[in-house]
């Protein structure tokens, strides 16, 4: 059972799970978003300036309207997380609370088959979300940002918020997953989810020339996708781009 310090985190999550649930995701993004804001846009000696994709400058209006959207997804995901706790207080979930029920191996594993997962739903409602009717009625919402920014992440049309959301309830009811497997995940998706956004390749990548990379995703790449609203539908990963041939190739 994890404690750092006085602090015992599995208490806290039995005892306050209705909190934690609701507000978690919400918590976070506003953290790590808020981050890569302050220091990529509005810190004066931003390391990664020569790093940054599109140059244009992004307008207050673009802004305003992120945040707008990013609000009422949030509201979205914080239902979508309340409705988990009530679940777990009644015991129709797979979270499980002792490490050793399943092992530590198991641990590891449920972290990275929730992300593999995810990559999959994302990529294939991610390519629903493309298609005539479903575009111009709901995915046009996040494209209006053709220069993406860290706020552009969950700047969602309504319907497109509970679709995404979806994947969590998926998760809790199906795989068995320790809370802390399922921090580590949500930390993972949404630190990802602002890299991809944040409108900077800051991490090496495939054509840079950097053979590691090949299956990994970068924000070129969905800054690529932002620009031209086609090809490189993925999340984490390019293995569903690449076998399915929608990998655009960069000028």
């Amino acid at each position: 059972m994890p404690v750092f310090g006085n602090f015992d985190f599995m208490d806290f999550i039995t005892k306050h799970y209705l909190l934690v649930s609701t507000f978690l995701v919400t918590v976070m993004y506003i953290f790590i978003a808020g981050l890569f804001f302050l220091v990529l846009y509005k810190w004066k000696r931003n390391p990664f300036r020569h790093k940054q994709i599109q140059l244009a400058v992004i307008s207050t209006g673009q802004y305003r309207r992120e945040i707008g959207l990013t609000i009422i997804t949030l509201v979205i995901y914080c239902i979508t997380g309340y409705f988990i706790g009530l679940l777990f207080h009644v015991g129709k979930t797979s979270i499980y609370l002792n490490v050793t029920d399943y092992g530590i191996i198991y641990f590891i594993a449920s972290i990275l088959f929730m992300v593999f997962l995810h990559d999959t739903y994302f990529y294939w409602t991610h390519r629903l979300l493309h298609q005539p009717g479903w575009f111009e009625k709901v995915h046009i919402t996040h494209h209006l940002s053709t220069n993406p920014d860290p706020w552009t992440a969950l700047a969602f049309h309504p319907a497109e918020a509970i679709i995404q959301a979806a994947i969590f309830p998926m998760i809790i009811l199906f795989v068995p997953v320790h809370p802390m497997a399922l921090f580590i995940f949500l930390f993972y998706m949404i630190f990802m989810n602002v890299v991809g956004h944040s409108g900077f390749q800051i991490f090496p990548y495939r054509e840079k020339g950097n053979k590691w990379y090949w299956w990994k995703n970068s924000s070129r790449q969905h800054n690529d996708h932002h620009q031209y609203a086609r090809d490189n539908y993925g999340l984490y990963f390019t293995l569903w781009d690449r076998w399915m041939n929608t990998m655009r190739k960069q000028d």
